[in-house]
């Protein structure tokens, strides 16, 4: 299985496929999304070339057991694929060397709100910036008011600067 990480939509809880479905079929649903491809994906195995796209993947049922873990039958997992095609949320093409199983709307469960995050985190730190070196001028203002006055008394041939962003002599 691929590192990273991938989501679960919350609409996913309240759709009868996932409040009617024991245990098994839960473990066995969430175990196909973490396994299914998040990008098109193209491998040669056996001198068999294989193409795969976002939402899809290439398993056996005993593959699938294995990444399930303990407790899960083959026959518990034939019973989930049944149950989870027929309420439409996959596909399942097997062959009598592996399955290719897709995830149907794949998409609506992973969309990518890259764009907008980056857009509203950019306009954010611009107008969180803009508040913060405000705060950190009347510090600045206050501290080299106080400090110059104490410090021109002790010492009043040496420069000295301020940092603004933390209000401290340099």
């Amino acid at each position: 299985m691929g590192k990273g990480w991938f989501k679960t939509h919350r609409v996913l809880w309240k759709k009868p496929i996932w409040t009617g479905s024991t245990p098994e079929q839960k473990v066995v649903l969430m175990t196909l999304l973490s396994m299914a491809n998040y990008e098109y994906r193209q491998w040669e195995w056996k001198g068999k070339v294989y193409t795969v796209r976002a939402g899809q993947t290439i398993t056996s049922l005993a593959s699938l057991q294995e990444e399930c873990g303990k407790n899960i039958s083959v026959q518990q997992i034939r019973t989930a694929l049944k149950r989870l095609e027929k309420y439409g949320f996959l596909t399942n093409e097997s062959t009598n060397e592996n399955r290719l199983i897709t995830i149907v709307n794949w998409d609506d469960y992973q969309q990518y709100e890259h764009a907008e995050t980056t857009n509203l985190t950019t306009d954010q730190q611009g107008t969180n910036k803009a508040v913060t070196t405000k705060k950190n001028y009347k510090h600045y203002k206050h501290y080299k008011n106080k400090r110059i006055r104490s410090f021109a008394y002790a010492n009043p041939v040496q420069e000295y600067q301020l940092d603004l962003t933390k209000g401290e002599a340099l």
